[in-house]
């Protein structure tokens, strides 16, 4: 079962690495590992690509419904055009069962129309597999007019967030004490995040860098920082931690706001903005600050 665990050792780093290494250098205006997405100029325009993967060992919470399986496959991969400015256009899936079990092949597949149909995106199909483990890789291709990524921060930016972090981290740590879904104060967080597409593609028109943040804060914004070469300064005064606080006290709610995964909201950097909420500045210099205390890259890892 998914467990509640923050992790220092981000292996699965060390192999996009590798990845990156391999096709970073490919023929693409944002080529594999550069950022969320892969960006291929189109006319005027360009599109946008990704793909993710959630399985029953390491996304899949306990008591989540396989409705909630297919909305959360559609979710983490739509989020990566959210962090994009990408309007999403085509989704494929390819899904792999333990067994020939139609009934919850139908309700996984009813969950994807579902959130596909929430997000204003066209199911294109894709491929059916077996495995010892229930498994969705997902793909999408989006459009964006204009090309904003990790990369583009600038000293002078405030940084900003689209909601409090930390929510969907509380409620996994809330089932390991016991707790029953009917008790958690932001299941919808945990079982059927929304990836930020509107706002994503407001924010894209101003911002000068962009992620979205599914591992936790803290790795978002060391690798925003690492890719435009600045420092980011947190303010524990700015962060917005109310609704975290009515449940744990400031300590583990700084802790749930920076390392917590599982959220799948944006961070961005602009001069200014009337979307979001800011936690920040960037600066000369390099790595991630809260009140010049260092924010360490750790987060959720699938490892």
């Amino acid at each position: 079962m998914l467990r509640a665990k923050f992790f220092v050792n981000m292996r699965e780093f060390d192999l996009l690495k590798i990845a990156e290494e391999i096709f970073g250098n490919e023929e693409l205006e944002v080529p594999a590992g550069k950022h969320d997405s892969a960006f291929l100029r189109y006319c005027e325009s360009f599109l946008v690509f990704t793909c993710d993967t959630v399985n029953e060992v390491s996304d899949f919470p306990k008591f989540m419904e396989p409705e909630e399986y297919g909305k959360m496959a559609v979710a983490v991969t739509l989020s990566d055009l959210a962090g994009s400015g990408a309007r999403p256009i085509v989704f494929l899936n390819s899904i792999s069962l333990r067994e020939p079990d139609e009934n919850l092949f139908r309700r996984i597949v009813f969950g994807i129309k579902d959130w596909a149909n929430k997000f204003g995106v066209k199911v294109a199909g894709g491929d059916i597999d077996f495995a010892p483990i229930l498994t969705i890789a997902g793909f999408a291709v989006g459009k964006a007019e204009r090309i904003v990524t990790r990369s583009g921060a600038k000293p002078g930016d405030k940084v900003f967030v689209t909601e409090t972090l930390g929510k969907a981290q509380l409620c996994l740590e809330l089932l390991e004490k016991g707790y029953e879904r009917k008790d958690l104060p932001f299941a919808e967080k945990l079982y059927a995040p929304e990836p930020r597409i509107a706002e994503g593609i407001k924010i894209v028109e101003f911002a000068n860098s962009m992620t979205d943040i599914s591992d936790s804060l803290a790795i978002s914004a060391n690798l925003l920082a690492n890719a435009s070469k600045v420092k980011i300064s947190l303010e524990k005064k700015k962060l917005p931690l109310a609704p975290l606080l009515e449940f744990v006290d400031e300590a583990k709610a700084i802790e749930l706001f920076l390392y917590g995964g599982g959220d799948y909201e944006l961070l961005f950097t602009a001069e200014e903005s009337d979307i979001g909420i800011e936690i920040g500045r960037v600066e000369r210099g390099s790595g991630v600050y809260l009140d010049e205390k260092e924010v360490l890259f750790k987060g959720y890892s699938h490892f």
